[in-house]
């Protein structure tokens, strides 16, 4: 009677090993998934990359109904192979389109589209960002209800440590892919083979998910352009032109490859007026002996400083590929010239860390026309124009330096931040030149420690630069907005997205909206999404905006979660008020110690401060939901219902931009609070299980 027992648990076994396996599986898919989407689809539908978080929050909300339909997984699994088809169809179709920018007072969103040639006509934002974000929700569903129901599978603790390992092997994947520099259809082509992989159960559904994979990875590599690279930041297409080479990152205009030297400037009417536009602010330099040229991008700016008898320059150029295309492509070659010196980093995270001082700084058009990261609203230029930035900027110059910034203002109020920002940070009034008619851009402002801008520029072409704005800081690194509002055409997106979200739910899931919620864990979902944000932007503060950055934050969240679960698992956890206790004054010490406090440590000494800052509030929320979703008789549904909080997190996310980012650690604490007393209300209703009552049921 022995042998049989003893097969039976072998047999048990190996499908214990089987289900985790799978778990991690669709755990990786979901996240790298939810990787390729952010990029892919913002790089040929360039406006939906601008509004903010999309495609996570479609990414909780399909995972989460399917969370709920994990018992019907048989069924749901078939939306999947449609789902493909039509998202990257939709993305084809839309990237010869083009949408049309919402006019806003309070916000400009860049889109120069005027080189894009062969183009089906214009659509609004509205639909496309309804369009897609439902469709990329669509994806994402059947592989929420695979993993739910490998979730019943487990204890909820193990079920949910097999989902994070999923997870950090996605993150790591896409990260070495991006590192690769690889293109998207190869980013699919890799995911479909294992979503195949993982459904060779079924043979019928295997051969169909093979079959949308096919079509889905042939639709990408048709849509990919002619002349296109990928950097880890953008989907790049060089377009040669009349007097130039024109570099146009996701779709629209970034910067002109130009032979602005003399010889060149002789040639077209065109590069004489760039070249004049260029040079203009350097009769304001004393000397030109040591220069740094942050966004230095394809050399237009280094080639300049060079034949002006530059004698040594720093050029910092965040993206690795545009630095590569500058080698390759410039004609006046400024990067083969042994007095330019490159460093591929941010330039906040360069000014922090050089010890040199220079005769000039120069900020040369840094518009960089993509986010900082999927999980929030932050461009990866915001942080560049803020009044802590040009602080830093003025602590490398020389006495009698310069800093010049040159930008493309399309509205006035713009100009007039960056102007204010900078009268404030050397506390003179810059310089300031205006071009009519402009090519590059179409102002450049001239400050310095001894510089007196007022004494030259007249009173009259300044004073409309001395609008009423909100000029940026840190806490409000907005740039791009007017005034501390969320623009209408965001509110109308989410009205849609939340609309799209209840009929998701009510088509989906209807018995969610009819039975008992498990708010404790809605709750703690919104607050840990609102932490994870603030946490990217603290982080890249001390480290810079880069997208290696991005990649080593989110992982480390992850760890800290597998951590969380360890602890829980092992019993060496404090009591439940404990944890809300720590989480409450972590998250304060998060919001009363300012980032740059930490400035003066080390590089070691701010990964390790800063680090734990941040990761304290991390650690604590993991700690009370490890113990709450351990405690759940139906693992499935505690977890939508926390997706479903990510959801509303996502959305409180904007309003960042009318109570700057410091805030979200208050808006979390809010939120955590509502868990709380949530958990305290449940407990004797019988919500909440013991985890003996689990067992048994």
């Amino acid at each position: 009677m022995s042998a049989p027992s003893h097969d039976s648990s072998i047999e048990t076994a190996r499908v214990d090993r089987r289900a985790a396996l799978s778990l991690v599986g669709y755990s990786f898919l979901i996240l790298f998934i939810e990787l390729a989407f952010i990029r892919y689809i913002s790089a040929y539908v360039r406006v939906f990359g601008f509004y903010l978080n999309m495609v996570v929050i479609a990414t909780f909300l399909g995972m989460g109904v399917g969370l709920l339909r994990s018992r019907d997984e048989r069924r749901m699994r078939w939306i999947a192979p449609g789902a493909l088809v039509l998202l990257f169809t939709a993305v084809k179709v839309w990237s010869n389109f083009i949408v049309r920018t919402q006019k806003d007072p309070n916000e400009h969103i860049w889109a120069i589209y005027g080189e894009m040639h062969g183009t089906w006509g214009k659509v609004g934002i509205l639909p496309t960002v309804l369009v897609l974000f439902t469709l990329a929700a669509l994806v994402m569903l059947p592989l929420g209800a695979a993993m739910g129901t490998l979730f019943r599978r487990f204890r909820p603790l193990t079920a949910y440590s097999l989902d994070i390992v999923g997870s950090l092997s996605g993150i790591g994947l896409f990260a070495l892919l991006s590192a690769m520099r690889t293109v998207p259809w190869i980013w699919f082509t890799i995911a479909f083979l294992v979503w195949a992989l993982l459904s060779l159960g079924t043979a019928r559904y295997a051969l169909a998910m093979a079959g949308a994979g096919v079509v889905a990875v042939a639709l990408a590599a048709w849509t990919h352009g002619p002349n296109e690279r990928w950097s880890p930041y953008y989907r790049i297409n060089l377009i040669p032109i009349r007097y130039a080479t024109s570099l146009h990152v996701n779709g629209s205009m970034h910067q002109w490859i130009l032979d602005a030297s003399p010889e060149g400037a002789r040639t077209d009417s065109v590069l004489a007026g760039v070249r004049a536009a260029y040079l203009a602010p350097y009769k304001y330099a004393p000397r030109l002996d040591t220069v740094l040229v942050v966004g230095a991008g394809t050399g237009n700016d280094l080639a300049n400083l060079l034949e002006l008898g530059a004698k040594y320059v720093d050029a910092v150029e965040i993206d690795p590929t545009i630095v590569d295309i500058g080698r390759e492509r410039h004609p006046r070659h400024p990067y083969a010239d042994p007095r330019v010196h490159v460093t591929v980093n941010d330039a906040r995270a360069f000014l922090r860390q050089t010890d040199r001082h220079y005769d000039a700084i120069v900020f040369g058009t840094l518009d960089s026309q993509t986010l900082l990261s999927g999980m929030g609203s932050l461009r990866l230029d915001n942080y560049v124009y803020t009044r802590e930035s040009f602080d830093a900027a003025r602590a490398r110059l020389h006495p009698d330096g310069v800093m010049i910034t040159y930008h493309m203002s399309q509205y006035p109020y713009i100009a007039a931040k960056i102007y204010q920002t900078l009268e404030g940070a050397f506390g003179r009034a810059p310089a300031v030149i205006r071009y009519k008619p402009w090519y590059l851009f179409n102002y450049t402002f001239v400050a310095g420690p001894s510089f007196d801008g007022a004494a030259i520029t007249a009173d009259s072409s300044v004073s409309e630069l001395r609008m009423k704005v909100a000029l940026p800081h840190d806490d409000w690194p907005y740039l791009y907005l007017r005034k501390h509002t969320v623009p209408t055409h965001y509110l109308t997106v989410l009205l849609g997205i939340l609309l799209i979200a209840y009929a998701f739910i009510r088509v989906g899931a209807p018995h969610t909206l009819q039975g008992r919620g498990d708010w404790p864990m809605f709750f703690l979902g919104a607050g840990f999404l609102l932490v994870e944000t603030k946490s990217v932007a603290e982080m890249s503060l001390l480290f810079g905006a880069t997208w290696w950055v991005n990649v080593l934050v989110f992982a480390s969240i992850l760890v800290v979660i597998l951590c969380a679960n360890v602890l829980t698992a092992t019993g060496h956890t404090p009591p439940r008020a404990a944890r809300f206790a720590g989480l409450f004054v972590s998250l304060a010490l998060a919001y009363l110690v300012p980032v740059r406090s930490l400035l003066w440590l080390g590089t070691t000494g701010q990964w390790l401060l800063g680090g734990l800052l941040v990761a304290l509030p991390v650690l604590f929320a993991a700690l009370i939901f490890a113990e709450l979703f351990e405690s759940r008789v139906d693992s499935s549904r505690a977890l939508a219902f926390n997706v479903f909080g990510a959801v509303v997190g996502g959305v409180l996310e904007y309003l960042s931009m009318v109570t700057g980012t410091k805030a979200l650690y208050l808006i979390a604490a809010a939120v955590y609070a509502a868990a709380f007393f949530a958990l305290r209300r449940s407990e004797g209703t019988g919500a909440y299980a013991a985890p003996a009552l689990r067992d048994a049921a």
